[in-house]
Formats: structure tokens, sequence, C-alpha cells
């Protein structure tokens, strides 16, 4: 997948005499991110996610843990947890590898993937996934994807943004050790926060993905569309060394289920040892 970089370039202009260089863009601050989301169901809690983030010298380190709560974790004790780290500055994003784990009463899966140049190269699965040929990705599918973990952090540093419906990017892609699958990308403007959700009120990039198969599933399911959205909320956070900001986090995210619409809204954010209020305060 194409990936749009966002540079600063300068130039001299050669007079014979040694040119005035422009002093280099400064380099963005690291950040340190802590994000409890709250998932509810129908008005109910039913789990939660916590996204810890670091991003530092041109790279990232996230760590994500979902686990039921309140009415749901009577019913299931899944629990997914989940490590990803690679290159990522606003506009940029690759990732070097990713470690997802997801437990429950029957069954552990643990999935590792290794990418060399950005692409996933190397796979390994416990226990090993049984599926027929037909259904396997081809090398071609997965090239250029993110693993679903990267794929969060993708859609805050919004690779291949652009002008207009293009703002949010164009097409996260996703392989999780068996099956490919894209959120394609469009933006519906910008958005005023006004209820403080999760304790931030301001301007925020609304972006909306649709789902789609790509492989992984037998044929039927491939062919058949999805109707799932997925509607997020983002607000910039930070200074990027471009001038804008260093990333984008998600303050509301919803998707359309079945029975019902899922919401997820951050509980708590804690922003370089910082509460949310006091990161803003102090002109974060």
């Amino acid at each position: 997948m194409k990936k749009a970089i966002l540079a600063i370039s300068t130039a001299a202009l050669l007079t014979g005499a040694p040119a005035a260089q422009e002093p280099a863009p400064a380099a963005a601050p690291d950040y340190d991110i802590q994000v409890i989301y709250g998932v509810s169901l129908l008005g109910l809690s039913v789990g939660s996610m916590q996204l810890d983030i670091k991003f530092a010298n041109g790279t990232y380190e996230a760590h994500a843990y979902v686990q039921p709560e309140g009415l749901a974790s009577t019913f299931t004790s899944n629990t997914v947890n989940a490590v990803a780290n690679g290159t990522g500055r606003l506009g940029e994003m690759q990732p070097f590898s990713s470690w997802i784990q997801q437990v429950s009463p029957k069954r552990t899966q643990t999935v590792s993937i290794q990418y060399t140049d950005g692409e996933p190269t190397l796979v390994e699965a416990v226990p090993v996934y049984e599926q027929k040929p037909e259904e396997t990705p081809t090398p071609e599918q997965i090239a250029g994807t993110y693993d679903p973990l990267g794929g969060v952090v993708a859609m805050m540093l919004m690779p291949g943004a652009g002008p207009g419906d293009k703002a949010c990017g164009t097409t996260i892609p996703i392989y999780d050790g068996k099956r490919a699958y894209a959120f394609d990308m469009w933006s519906g403007g910008e958005q005023q926060v006004t209820r403080g959700a999760g304790g931030y009120n301001g301007p925020t990039l609304y972006c909306v993905a649709g789902y789609r198969r790509i492989a992984g599933w037998d044929a039927e399911h491939v062919r058949k569309a999805s109707n799932t959205k997925i509607h997020v909320n983002f607000a910039p956070i930070g200074k990027g060394a471009n001038g804008g900001p260093a990333f984008y986090l998600p303050v509301r995210m919803w998707s359309d289920a079945e029975v019902g619409d899922v919401v997820a809204i951050p509980r708590k954010v804690t922003i370089n040892g910082k509460d949310w209020a006091q990161f803003f305060a102090d002109g974060g």
C-alpha cells in the first residue's frame, strides 16, 4: 500500500558563495500515552480496553489489553493482550513486529508477526491455524498490511491522509495471521465535541471506516458485503515536527452491531504523566 510521508524539505540558492542554511526543523517531542476506554452496548458496560503507546524518535511501541466487564463478564471471560512496534509519526507508519494473545476458557491463541521493510515475512500461530489452501491469503493480499494493533496506531497517525474526504487517510489493510481485511476510511469533516467525551472539549476530525473482507474466509463470506461501519472522533494532540498535531487520539468510537451500537469512550487519559485536563492546561 502506498504510504504518504509528510516531510519538510529545504533548498539553498547557489550564488557562487556559500548559501545561508535554513535551521533544521525541531524534532517532535516524545509522547507517552495511557488511555482506558469503557465499552458499552445498549447503555450497559460490557468491557474495557487499556491502550498504552509511546511515540519516541520516530518510532512507536503499543500495548493493548481488552477484557469483558459487567454483564458481559458473566457470559464470557475472553481477554486480548497485544503488543506491537514500528516506525511511526504523523503521516508515516511501518510495523516491525506484533504479538497478540486471545485467552478464553476453551482456547488460548497466540500469533506473532515479524516484518521486513514493512511486509509480514514471518508468522507464527500457536496452535497452528487450520485453513484450506483456497482460503489462505496470498502474498499479494497481505502485502503492505498492518497487524490489528498496528492498525489502531495507523488510524491515529493517518498515513495516506490528504485533502477533503481523504483527511482520515484512505485504507487501513489488516492481516492478523489468518485473515486479511481492510477498513476503507473517509472523512466526515470537523466536529466540535461539546459533551466532554472522555474529558475532552474541542475540535475533532470525524472519520468513518467501512469494513471489507479480503481473504481468510470461504468464498461466500468474502463475496458477502458488510454493512458494518466504524465511526471515530479524533482529537488532535501535541505538536508534531511539521507544525501540526503529533497524533490524533480517539475520544469517541462507535460501531453498529446487530443488537445495537457498541460505544467506546475514554474513562481516563494520561499523557506524559499528566491527566487529560492538566496536559491541555499546560499547553499540550
